[in-house]
Formats: C-alpha cells, structure tokens, sequence
C-alpha cells in the first residue's frame, strides 16, 4: 500500500506508538487506583488493563488506528490533514471493529455486530447504544479509559459524562451512579 510507504507513515507511526503506549500507561495507573478504591468490586481490573487497547496494535485496527491519531493530532495543533480516500472506510471500519471487540467499550456489551459508529463524526452517537449489560469491571475500565483520555487533553471526564450517560450509551441509574461515583472518588480526587 504506497501510504505506508510513504516517510509520513513513519512519522504518523512513531507518534501512533507514542500517544497510544502513554495512553495504555495511564488507564493502568487509573485502573489499579479504582482497583485500590474498592477492592471486591473490581478485583481483576489491574490485570484486566494488561490488554487495553492492544487490539490497535494488530490487524484490522492498527494501520487505520495510525491514521486516526495523527487525524485528532493534527486538529489539536489545528494543521490540515486528509487521509487518503480508501483509508476514510478503513478508518470507520476499524473503530467499529474496536468498539465491538473491547469490552470497556459500551458497544461492546450492546448485542449488535453492525455499524454502531458515526462515520461523520466518531465522537457523537449514531444511535443509542444499549450498555445495560455491562459489568462493572468493564465500567471501572471505561472509565480509567475516559480519565485517562481527560488528563492527556486537560478536560474533566464528567463533562464527557454528562454529554455521554443515557444520550449516547444507556445506563442503568446504578451503573449511571457508580460512574459518577469513580468520577468524583477517583478523578477529583487525584
């Protein structure tokens, strides 16, 4: 595939690697400090973190997943960038792949292997995805995921939360609360 060839492949890559390995770092740090917080609720979570996001690193996920990273790097320093035509679906394809195939991902626990992505924006929902079966554990996860997605830009994760809980992925009120309640005991507290 001539993209990656290309000398910018290796640049995207390296900052691929980068971001995403920082990334995993910091889910571990949260995930063993929720683990701490409340040891019988999520016990296993530490170890469970071993795996996060190492789907991106394999096929289909990693050469779209390169592509995907460098996409929000060059928003945030706010450089153009367009990924090269056939890479769009891969991009989208990838995402979906992830979300199903990873269980601290809401989608994961919803019953569907269809498209569950926003192809135009993957930040916003699509449709309201069912979450209601999802463990714990795997919220404890999500939500180690979501603080450490929030450090990385300095943003708060109950933001996310607010915009995100019963709008985008359908809760339970217990699952609803213990969110916030790992937002509050766990991020605030920092």
């Amino acid at each position: 595939m001539w993209y990656k060839k290309a000398e910018s492949y290796k640049k995207m890559r390296e900052w691929f690697d980068e971001r995403t390995n920082k990334h995993i770092e910091r889910v571990q740090k949260y995930c063993k400090k929720i683990e701490n917080y409340d040891p019988e609720k999520f016990n296993g979570l530490i170890d469970q973190a071993k795996n996060h996001d190492k789907s991106k690193f394999e096929d289909p996920e990693v050469d779209p997943y390169v592509y995907i990273t460098w996409q929000y790097k060059c928003k945030e320093d706010g450089t153009e960038f367009e990924a090269p035509k056939d890479m769009d679906d891969k991009m989208n394809m990838a995402t979906n792949h992830h979300v199903l195939n990873n269980s601290h991902h809401p989608e994961f626990h919803c019953g569907k292997k269809v498209e569950v992505i926003n192809r135009k924006d993957r930040d916003k929902p699509k449709e309201l995805i069912n979450a209601t079966k999802m463990p714990d554990l795997a919220i404890g996860e999500m939500c180690a995921d979501w603080f450490s997605m929030s450090e990385e830009k300095k943003s708060d994760p109950k933001d996310w939360a607010d915009k995100n809980v019963n709008i985008r992925w359908k809760f339970t009120d217990e699952q609803k609360d213990l969110i916030y309640e790992l937002i509050e005991e766990i991020w605030e507290l920092k």
